[in-house]
């Protein structure tokens, strides 16, 4: 018990970690919730790349050793921005009674499930034991990421090449506690979902009224909540994956103004591409959305804001391929099979097996909403293209990965499909909540967005 709570008081010390993000001018003028939110955000990612080098450089990893520099990072930039002014506020909330109830109930019971679900391990794979919890203990007890390990032959159950996210924050609880407190650890994968929350209600409060934000961010959170327990996400790297795709979605759709500033979403990249492998291929996708939907204005300003979303991840990643590389192992990601060898005789039978994990652990439901409001704002798919790109572009990669499958490949898209398709699902709700309210703007006081 007693480790368990040191791991989770580990893993809240992330946004301690990344605490001077929470004083730049486009966060600070968010709620409390959200800017820890994005705290700790940065301490995720601030922590991977950090213990990444001390194991390039070989310098083992401890508690004082990894908290010192990023807390003194965190002061020296909170110091520096909090000079600055603030961004712009969206006002005082003005949502109706009924409104406000009805949709903290549904987020209330729908996060009411995810925990008991995780904490009861009924929604955890075999993946949690396999190799992502595996990782977290070997880092931990080599007090740095272990090379050995990766290197051994019959490790490769634990995706060797897989990016060092989840693992080193995992690892971080573990330093903490002693120990990995294998039934807590499932359990914590809800505190992605919350952290989202009000960065998904507060960013679309900017784009749509208090009562439509609240009502999309109701929805986003069944949807997720529900998604979670069906895919046996807990434990694993979908809901931090989900987190930081999620954050960097909804934060470009609601910019108001092209000089706004990109530091969140920027970091929140970094965050998804190395968590997972698909997160780098989420990072090019969000980045061509961003390109698109700036239309025929400002094309050159648009093609930089668009190369810089994927120049930062592309850094950080490179971080972990160079500690690859110094250790002798094959630096990169491994493909399934030849990249252009493709078995299409197999295409019916994949999209088939991908329609059907699209279920969600809902029938359907949130995607048949989607579309709804998709088709019915087709041609404003501009204001959402982020998003659109994200949703139906990773449909393809998945598509795309899967026909490298020589033998029949239902096996595998019944157990990975239900879970990677997620952040499709996640971006599809935001961009349809954005596209149901046009291109308008929520009106203030202040007037409208310069």
């Amino acid at each position: 018990m007693i480790a368990g709570v040191r791991f989770l008081l580990a893993q809240a010390a992330l946004a301690l970690l990344g605490g001077g993000v929470g004083f730049h001018p486009s966060v600070r003028s968010l709620s409390l919730a959200s800017r820890i939110a994005v705290s700790l955000c940065a301490g995720a990612v601030g922590l991977t790349l950090e213990a990444t080098i001390y194991s390039l450089m070989r310098v083992p990893w401890t508690i004082p050793g990894l908290a010192a520099p990023l807390l003194l990072l965190s002061a020296v930039c909170a110091a520096a921005w909090w000079r600055k002014p603030p961004g712009q506020s969206p006002g005082p909330l003005e949502m109706r009674r009924s409104v406000a109830l009805w949709c903290c109930l549904v987020c209330g019971v729908a996060l009411l499930y995810l925990v008991l679900c995780f904490v009861s391990s009924a929604a955890a794979s075999t993946d949690y034991l396999l190799f992502w919890g595996v990782k977290a203990v070997r880092f931990a007890n080599h007090r740095g990421i272990s090379a050995e390990f990766l290197r051994y032959p019959f490790a490769a159950h634990a995706v060797p090449d897989y990016p060092p996210l989840l693992p080193i924050v995992q690892a971080w609880g573990c330093l903490a506690a002693g120990l990995m407190p294998w039934r807590v650890v499932p359990a914590l994968s809800a505190m992605w979902v919350v952290a989202a929350i009000p960065i998904v209600f507060e960013r679309c409060r900017r784009r749509m009224g208090d009562d439509g934000a609240a009502a999309l961010t109701a929805f986003w959170t069944a949807a997720i909540s529900i998604s979670l327990v069906y895919s046996l996400s807990a434990g694993n790297a979908e809901a931090p994956l989900l987190f930081f795709e999620s954050v960097a979605v909804v934060w470009l759709l609601t910019e108001e103004k092209e000089t706004e500033s990109r530091l969140v979403p920027a970091l929140a990249l970094c965050g998804a591409a190395l968590t997972k492998v698909e997160g780098l291929a989420a990072v090019v996708l969000i980045a061509l959305g961003s390109f698109l939907r700036e239309g025929s204005q400002s094309r050159g300003r648009a093609l930089v804001k668009s190369l810089a979303l994927v120049a930062w991840p592309v850094a950080a990643v490179s971080v972990w391929f160079v500690y690859q590389w110094s250790r002798s192992m094959p630096a990169g990601y491994r493909p399934h099979g030849e990249f252009l060898r493709l078995y299409t005789d197999n295409l019916a039978v994949i999209l088939k097996e991908m329609v059907a994990s699209l279920n969600a652990g809902s029938l359907w439901l949130p995607w048949l909403i989607v579309f709804f409001f998709l088709a019915r704002s087709a041609s404003a798919w501009r204001a959402a293209a982020p998003a659109l790109t994200l949703a139906f572009g990773l449909m393809l990669f998945f598509v795309f990965d899967y026909l490298h499958d020589r033998d029949n490949p239902t096996e595998r898209i019944g157990w990975t499909a239900p879970r990677v398709t997620q952040p499709a699902l996640s971006a599809a709700i935001l961009g349809a909540g954005v596209l149901s309210v046009g291109n308008g703007w929520r009106h203030r006081a202040d007037g409208p967005p310069q």
